[in-house]
């Protein structure tokens, strides 16, 4: 193809995927910023340049550098039960720094139940349009809010936004993310467990190949290990994170010579609450149970469980407080750590026994 044709249809974003780099590093050799790329990748992507007679569009970029204060929220799921809380930290944020936000809601759960988790194809028919449609509305920077942890492919701006993840992962790893410590969560709640005399201790855990679930049992491990406490893999019960999961795992567990339970989540614990009363047996009395998340069922059931609050307004606040960061010192930064993991902390209730 003449390199004339080429000029009107060439973008930054196809010189990033030719040298399988991000937008953000073809800018930064474009704009000068050696000192960000490796000469050899600076190399390859000027060649690149060379060959397809690619010309930055300046026009777009200049009316890019007029500032909206505003950031565009790109949230897979609004029925999450942790994205309003998200969400209300970024509110927080940028209320203080005077931004203003736009929602866009891809409706993954709502529209595909669990499917879109499994099939890329059919997540990327959501993604993309959403993206485009960010850049075409000029904000100043994306704000991506995961339903769960999880990592997502092609999040780029064909406008070279600025884009900062929560509750998920970017595969571009120059990308900032803001996500849970479940390896500290983990660790800490067997801590608390073996504090209370617990050492043989059941866990009911999500799927076995989700990340929530994987980190928090590299936390159990490694606080197991700490306390001369042998790792028995055969006391993990992998279910679904909801009540049929944790009634199903505690099921499989109650015959196990256990005396107290870790639920991955207060959904699960609800599930652990109503096969011990099947049972006739007490939880907090016969069988300690531990939940995950803190959300209302927590304080609901009897007793209440004891479990963990997720700092879920923190997560948003610290990604909104970020993004403003990159939209308005852009240059400000070297090589900073773009993996932010934020601990939850113990809420200490009636469900766990001390023996």
């Amino acid at each position: 193809m003449a390199k004339r044709n080429m000029e009107s249809v060439v973008t930054i974003k196809d010189i990033a995927a030719s040298c399988g780099v991000s937008i953000s590093t073809v800018s930064n050799v474009l704009n000068g910023k050696k000192n960000k790329v490796s000469e050899e990748m600076s190399a390859k992507i000027r060649a690149e340049v060379e060959r397809t007679g690619y010309r930055p569009n300046y026009l777009a970029k200049s009316l890019r550098s007029i500032s909206t204060k505003t950031i565009g929220i790109i949230a897979e799921d609004l029925i999450v039960f942790s994205s309003p809380s998200i969400i209300e930290g970024v509110m927080n944020c940028c209320e203080e720094h005077g931004y203003n936000v736009v929602i866009e809601n891809m409706r993954l759960f709502g529209r595909w139940s669990g499917r879109w988790m499994h099939d890329e194809a059919l997540f990327q028919s959501a993604l993309q349009p959403v993206l485009a449609k960010m850049d075409a509305m000029n904000v100043d920077g994306i704000l991506y809010v995961g339903g769960h942890e999880h990592t997502v492919n092609k999040l780029i701006s064909a406008n070279n936004l600025p884009i900062v993840m929560s509750y998920a992962i970017a595969a571009d790893k120059e990308i900032p993310t803001f996500r849970l410590d479940d390896v500290s969560g983990g660790y800490d709640v067997t801590k608390y467990l073996v504090s209370k005399g617990h050492k043989h201790i059941g866990v009911i855990a999500g799927e076995y190949d989700n990340t929530h679930t994987v980190n928090r049992i590299i936390g159990i491990q490694k606080a197991m290990f700490e306390e001369g406490i042998l790792f028995d893999p055969s006391l993990i019960e992998y279910s679904t994170w909801n009540k049929a999961g944790g009634y199903n795992g505690m099921r499989a567990l109650i015959d196990k010579d256990i005396t107290a339970v870790f639920c991955m989540s207060d959904a699960i614990a609800a599930g652990a609450y109503a096969f011990l009363k099947e049972k006739g047996m007490k939880p907090g009395e016969d069988i300690s149970i531990m939940g995950y998340d803190n959300q209302d069922i927590a304080s609901f059931l009897t007793p209440e469980v004891t479990t963990v609050a997720l700092p879920l307004p923190e997560i948003g606040y610290k990604a909104a407080d970020k993004i403003i960061e990159m939209i308005e010192t852009p240059l400000s930064a070297g090589k900073q750590i773009t993996d932010i993991r934020i601990k939850g902390n113990i809420i200490e209730r009636k469900s766990v026994k001390t023996i």
